[in-house]
């Protein structure tokens, strides 16, 4: 994984995608969404003094993920490719609105169209 700026560029395997569905797909975008976003969550959470381990940066991105689904209609336990497309970009507005670089965003969200481009309708 390259960075720029502390920010970390994840990327789809090929292992990532055996047996792939749209839960996998989901924890796809949960981990790649936590690679990306982990420094400025961590950032966040020093400045109010909350505890950052790995564990609790890990539940914040899966909080954030939840919203939005919730934000777009979605079921996050029972995500769809419609949803999971929908989700991306309020995860991709979210990010820039915290100072993602255009760059890093526009990285992760090609490798995530990877990986929904492959699921059945």
């Amino acid at each position: 994984m390259s960075e720029t700026k502390g920010f970390k560029r994840w990327s789809v395997k090929k292992s990532d995608l055996s047996d792939l569905n749209p839960v996998k797909a989901r924890e796809l975008i949960i981990r790649c969404f936590y690679e990306a976003q982990k420094e400025t969550f961590a950032r966040a959470k020093q400045q109010l003094g909350v505890p950052s381990s790995d564990r609790d940066l890990h539940t914040s991105v899966v909080t954030v993920v939840k919203l939005a689904f919730s934000e777009v209609g979605g079921d996050f336990k029972k995500p769809t490719k419609e949803s999971l497309t929908k989700v991306v970009e309020v995860l991709a507005r979210k990010s820039a609105s915290w100072g993602t670089p255009k760059d890093i965003i526009e990285h992760h969200k090609g490798q995530i169209r990877k990986v929904i481009d492959l699921l059945k309708e």
